[in-house]
């Protein structure tokens, strides 16, 4: 809010004035009577009432006079966008509860929906994969779709294994032919290459000749652990049993997928290095974003002239007509 006019407020000034002027001009001659004379009661109040519905009027037309504008603001910007696949794998493996006493599995998908939360104007898709790949939602704007994709993912709903090599590919389908100022993939495994029709290594020179950054994650502990095994008991309730699993990693091929596209690999253990890797990705993927900003202001000055016409003519009407009637 501003007004466009605003000298005009000085004359708010002048109000006091007037009223210490009407009241010396109004005042009784005094004469000096030996016996006390009773005031009048009463007339008083009234006179007050009209004097605060005239100022109040005179003060609501200098604001109207002053001219407040309300201001609205444009922003146009202009967006150096970013391209962002995430690759998850969702092999059985990532149901090992070894990360806070949660699963990979849960771990990965509440980081990975902190990340999507926090981009602004950079197109994210999901791919899944396990012993085969699966587009889940395709790079977009539209993060509601994305979230909605990640929270639906499920373990054991394709083919058993870890096919690194053919999510890295179909991630890279999607992103070869983006006009996006940078197109990265952000690739999270528990386990090593399996499966597949594509080579990992393949993979990441394909990231690479299409100019594509790649940052692999290594997530959960090696060696031996626990699996968990659900399934339904006799009376319908689910029932969690383990098993001992040998984890494998791969690092080196991570490593290689990372260093050959100009990415980064990282290796995570628990769920605050996995979040913290995220954050990392974050800052080095920032979208530029420059804005110029364009002020409009519109017209307000008609309420208070309205509001102060109309207790200037109630002041009128009560003075003319109902202020005669008092006895």
């Amino acid at each position: 809010m501003r007004f466009a006019a605003w000298p005009f407020l000085l004359l708010l000034v002048l109000i006091p004035l007037l009223h210490r002027w009407w009241k010396k001009r109004n005042e009784p001659a005094r004469v000096s009577f030996p016996l006390a004379i009773p005031k009048e009661i009463g007339l008083q109040s009234p006179v007050r009432t009209f004097l605060i519905l005239r100022y109040l009027g005179w003060a609501l037309m200098v604001v109207a006079l002053a001219r407040p504008q309300a201001s609205f603001r444009t922003e146009q910007r202009q967006v150096s966008g970013i391209d962002i696949l995430m690759v998850m794998d969702i092999s059985a493996s990532m149901n090992i509860e070894d990360l806070s006493d949660r699963s990979r599995f849960d771990v990965a998908k509440d980081v990975m929906s902190q990340f999507i939360q926090g981009r602004q104007n950079d197109r994210i898709g999901f791919v899944v994969f396990s012993g085969e790949p699966f587009t889940l939602a395709p790079p977009t704007l539209d993060y509601g779709l994305v979230m909605k994709s990640l929270r639906e993912a499920r373990i054991g709903v394709l083919r058993d294994g870890t096919a690194i090599g053919d999510g890295l590919a179909l991630a890279v389908g999607h992103l070869r032919n983006s006009k996006a100022k940078s197109r990265v993939i952000i690739l999270l495994t528990d386990g090593d290459s399996n499966v597949g029709q594509v080579d990992p290594g393949t993979a990441g020179e394909l990231a690479a000749g299409y100019g594509i950054r790649v940052y692999t994650i290594a997530i959960g502990r090696e060696g031996r652990v626990k699996l968990p095994i659900k399934h339904q008991g006799p009376f319908g309730q689910t029932v969690t049993t383990y098993q001992w699993y040998e984890n494998a990693l791969n690092p080196e091929l991570l490593q290689l997928i990372a260093a050959r596209s100009m990415g980064k690999f990282y290796r995570v253990t628990d769920e605050t290095a996995l979040t913290s890797v995220f954050k990392e990705i974050d800052q080095l993927e920032r979208t530029e974003i420059r804005s110029n900003e364009k002020v409009r202001y519109e017209e307000r000055y008609e309420k208070p002239l309205i509001f102060g016409l109309l207790l200037l003519l109630l002041e009128q009407l009560l003075t003319r007509f109902w202020w005669r009637f008092l006895p």
